[in-house]
């Protein structure tokens, strides 16, 4: 499975019915969502889909300010994904308890909201590019565990490659991410939340975070295949 094309929204590429709209301007979180590559993540495949189902262009913005639409931690706006830290280690030489890793490594995606909680139990957080690149450092040695997504490190633990490191401590609720999609438009937040409703409801949401878990593995598969070459 090849990951989905960057966003490149160009309105060429996007139909007739793109082509005359105003793109939207979006700002994602500094910390991206199942992230298989240093650019290709999941929140940017949610936009593209966004994009599509609004009929309207959508392009990321590096001014927050001045977004349409702002995608991470927020307390209102339609709801894409609820995360939890766990963390994934070795069965051999790994750890047992979250305060087992005081003074240790500890693998994260790059600007990680769970770094604070990490130092919170005297760990060392190491960041790395991608969430498939964080994967590939417990493997590598580079840290104890590796600290991500409840749901995709717990998917992760039932590969096969993953047989010598599929030990899971236990999720931390206080840790809990509620990602959702806000917009000042209160009309346009109305399609929105219509939209992610009707994509809770048909399983589409679920589908397109499923290509993106499987995304993450795929490329950490070929990261350290890439490695034992080497």
């Amino acid at each position: 499975m090849r990951a989905l094309s960057l966003l490149v929204l160009l309105p060429a590429l996007l139909g007739p019915g793109l082509v005359a709209a105003q793109s939207l301007q979006a700002a994602l979180p500094d910390y991206r969502l199942l992230s298989s590559t240093e650019t290709a993540s999941f929140e940017r495949a949610l936009l593209e889909a966004l994009a599509e189902a609004l009929e309207q262009p959508v392009a990321v913005t590096q001014q927050p300010g001045s977004a349409d639409l702002r995608l991470g931690p927020a307390e209102v706006g339609a709801l894409y994904y609820q995360a939890i830290p766990a963390a994934l280690t070795a069965n051999e030489g790994g750890v047992s308890e979250w305060r087992h890793l005081r003074n240790q490594p500890v693998c994260l995606a790059a600007a990680s909201p769970y770094a604070p909680l990490m130092q919170r139990f005297g760990a060392q957080p190491r960041e790395y590019p991608s969430t498939a690149h964080a994967l590939i450092g417990l493997k590598l040695g580079e840290c104890r565990a590796v600290v991500d997504d409840q749901r995709l490190l717990t998917e992760m633990a039932e590969l096969p490659e993953w047989r010598r490191y599929n030990s899971l401590l236990e999720a931390l609720p206080e840790g809990e991410q509620r990602l959702r999609i806000s917009t000042s438009d209160a009309a346009l937040q109305a399609k929105l939340d219509e939209l992610l409703a009707q994509w809770h409801e048909t399983g589409k949401l679920e589908e397109l975070i499923a290509y993106w878990i499987n995304e993450v593995a795929f490329e950490a598969y070929v990261l350290a295949d890439t490695l034992d070459c080497h």
